[in-house]
């Protein structure tokens, strides 16, 4: 993970400085945004079937991804779930996911974008009632290696977004934050993106592996040394953010909702571990303060919010908490100023940690 984010600083180096910027602004900030995925007991049968109908009434805005699109603009998506899904009443913005990823971007794009593509989204946006996508891996990721860098992507997807933006759609872009992809104006280039996008989801998701002899989780928000205990954090996320051209005032923060468990390739869930089937030397387990922390600090950043995912919370109170969706409502208490709500059974970690 550290050599990953190395390559990419050398990269942004050598190719930053040769691509340029302006800004416009345009408010998506302070929303309430929760990933939903849905069906996710045909991955795990120990998993819950969440009903959309009961997501938490503080969702605001649902991430739909269970979606995926092709190199030849062919759909995967299950339409009967997200009918379900839109059938809430609530804005939905569709994940836009490649099936390979970033590679797959070089093969759509062109010069003029892609207007057949953008077409075929835009028809699918009107006949599912779906407000926008999110735009996910426009820059490269650890899996593609040094040579998948396409510097025509941070170019051709500019036209792309605005044959989207021509049906009035919702458009996001996720972040990588890669510190020098951050900054990188060959990837992301923010003089045309900030006038564009409505929002940009920072992934603060993920950016480290699980090490319970560390920390209880894989994403800390204070910052570390740099060195074999080193973990980045989303302080050190939020100093590079700063230090770029993207729009301050277009930011939304994820924050993962669930337990990471080192034995195992599935997803696991805080109902699992509300019933004992956790292993504190192998899992990495966020508590109620730390959820509650991480919401806070993005309330202080004066941004909005991404929840990934509630499928993965205490959806039956197994726990035996104040309410369901204990994680869900601490991260919700932290960012609009509400109070801390701990509880026994959720909160098992109990290894102090430097890191928060």
């Amino acid at each position: 993970m550290i050599l990953y984010f190395l390559f990419f600083y050398l990269l942004g180096e050598s190719v930053a400085s040769s691509c340029s910027n302006q800004s416009t602004s345009s408010n998506f900030s302070n929303k309430v945004m929760c990933y939903f995925k849905g069906h996710m007991d045909e991955i795990d049968i120990t998993l819950i079937d969440l009903d959309p109908k009961k997501l938490p009434s503080e969702c605001e805005v649902i991430i739909y991804s269970r979606f995926k699109i092709n190199e030849l603009s062919i759909i995967d998506v299950d339409e009967e779930l997200l009918k379900n899904v839109t059938d809430t009443n609530k804005p939905v913005i569709v994940r836009l996911f490649r099936t390979n990823f970033y590679d797959d971007w070089s093969k759509v794009l062109s010069s003029n974008g892609n207007s057949k593509e953008a077409k075929i989204l835009c028809d699918f946006a009107k006949k599912n009632k779906i407000k926008g996508y999110l735009i996910k891996s426009i820059a490269p990721h650890e899996t593609t290696g040094y040579f998948a860098f396409n510097e025509n992507i941070g170019k051709y997807i500019i036209p792309y977004i605005k044959q989207l933006k021509e049906c009035n759609l919702i458009i996001g872009v996720t972040i990588n934050t890669a510190p020098s992809l951050i900054q990188n104006l060959c990837v992301y280039n923010y003089d045309e993106l900030n006038g564009i996008v409505d929002f940009y989801e920072v992934d603060t998701y993920f950016m480290n592996k699980c090490n319970p002899n560390l920390y209880n989780g894989r994403t800390p928000i204070t910052k570390s040394e740099h060195g074999p205990n080193y973990l980045y954090g989303m302080e050190e996320v939020a100093s590079y953010i700063k230090k770029s051209k993207i729009s301050q005032d277009k930011l939304a923060f994820a924050v993962e909702l669930y337990p990471a468990n080192n034995n195992s390739t599935y997803f696991s869930s805080y109902t699992q571990v509300c019933t004992g089937q956790f292993d504190n030397s192998s899992w990495c387990v966020q508590t109620s303060r730390n959820l509650y922390d991480k919401g806070k600090f993005v309330r202080k950043l004066n941004g909005g919010i991404l929840i990934e995912y509630l499928e993965f919370d205490d959806i039956n109170n197994d726990c035996g908490c104040n309410s369901t969706f204990n994680g869900f409502k601490n991260i919700i208490g932290g960012f609009k100023s509400g109070q801390l709500s701990p509880c026994q059974n959720f909160d098992v970690q109990s290894t102090s940690y430097t890191l928060k």
